[in-house]
């Protein structure tokens, strides 16, 4: 019943967010340019081509480019760098329900621990999670397509998204999908090589060449046995120091999964705030010391410093009004009811307002994620 009143919400509302949007540019042109110490912030002097539009204009497009640049970034911080040069191995096994399993169990308590994971519910099947986990980026359908799909198909230009962002890095980028039917949306995010569907990963190392090489293989079902093997292949050819693991399980049906990230160097890391797909891009990119601009992306690098200004909520559903979480509670949209979390201690006033920016954040990731799909807003930095 959620799911049908949220996608009924989304839809009588979507001429609404792009009258909105369309009406009033001005509370995001108004805003000043941000000046940051770059050496602390993971920003760039030319994030993707903006140039002149680094400052207040007009336009649509000025208007895109003010909102990105208008929000705050993440910092640099101890990992930063961490895991550069080594290999990236970014597995997806979104039907694992497993809360347990031996290989689980070895990459937890060998790598980074994240204790608060949620699986959202795009209402795009598997596209949402795949592109939410690449592009870093809310998945939002546009005329009647998924982002994936609409991506693939418009050759749509995202430079942030994270195999772009390590192939320009000097990164060979590689997919071994589970489906047929998406190798333009794998090439538009930045995959230079995609493999035939079904492919394991663990019996193509040899095919990878020496690295730096990112790989992302998305797994059907339960994925012990394949992640097992896989981790055997690495440490026989002597690639287990020099290479990373980042596995994300989990269903969107429960709205809860796990993610673990292995490699030299991260073990007895421990995130405990709130952390979903949308997160794993910056992150990595920071952990391997590529350059980036995290204003760009819907999630956050979760090993960054976490201040007021920089809090991201976890949206749990693919709505501009979506329920969303963070470390200070929950918030129900459709009773707009926020429960806090145990030791948050608010006043009705300070509550209040963060309930507003918080949706304002969410309402806000998912409009202008549409407006740059629907407009290819970054085509004039593909290169």
């Amino acid at each position: 019943m959620r799911r049908v009143i949220f996608t009924v919400l989304a839809a009588v509302l979507a001429v609404v967010i792009s009258l909105r949007v369309e009406r009033e540019p001005a509370a995001v042109s108004a805003l000043a340019p941000v000046r940051w110490d770059r050496s602390r912030y993971n920003v760039m002097e030319e994030p993707y081509g903006a140039g002149d539009l680094q400052t207040a204009g007009s336009g649509a497009r000025a208007e895109i480019e003010s909102y990105f640049l208008g929000r705050a970034p993440t910092m640099k911080n101890g990992c930063t760098g961490l895991l550069a040069g080594q290999n990236v191995v970014l597995v997806l096994a979104a039907d694992w329900q497993a809360e347990s399993s031996p290989v689980l169990d070895r990459l937890s308590s060998e790598g980074a621990r994240f204790t608060d994971v949620y699986a959202p519910d795009w209402y795009q099947g598997p596209d949402g999670r795949e592109f939410a986990l690449l592009a870093g980026m809310t998945p939002v359908t546009v005329q009647e397509r998924t982002a994936l799909a609409w991506t693939g198909g418009e050759g749509i230009c995202l430079p942030f998204a994270l195999a772009r962002s390590m192939s320009r890095a000097g990164y060979e980028t590689w997919a071994f999908p589970a489906r047929t039917g998406y190798e333009n949306a794998y090439s538009a995010l930045g995959f230079g090589h995609v493999m035939a569907p079904g492919q394991a990963l663990s019996g193509s190392l040899d095919d990878l060449g020496a690295g730096p090489w990112l790989a992302y293989w998305v797994l059907p079902g339960d994925g012990e046995g394949e992640v097992t093997s896989l981790l055997t292949a690495l440490e026989s050819r002597g690639l287990g120091r020099n290479t990373a693991v980042c596995l994300l399980t989990g269903s969107n049906e429960s709205l809860r999964g796990h993610m673990v990230l292995w490699g030299n160097g991260l073990s007895g890391l421990t995130v405990d705030m709130p952390c979903s797909e949308l997160d794993i891009a910056p992150t990595l990119l920071d952990l391997l010391g590529v350059e980036m601009d995290s204003r760009f992306f819907s999630g956050r690098d979760l090993f960054a410093p976490a201040g007021e200004e920089s809090e991201y909520p976890v949206s749990l559903y693919g709505s501009a009004f979506s329920d969303w979480v963070t470390e200070k509670g929950r918030y129900e949209a459709v009773h707009d009811l926020f429960i806090p979390a145990a030791g948050a201690n608010m006043s009705q006033t300070e509550r209040e307002r963060y309930v507003s920016r918080m949706r304002a954040e969410v309402y806000e990731r998912y409009v202008y994620a549409g407006r740059v799909l629907q407009t290819d807003h970054f085509r004039a930095a593909q290169g």
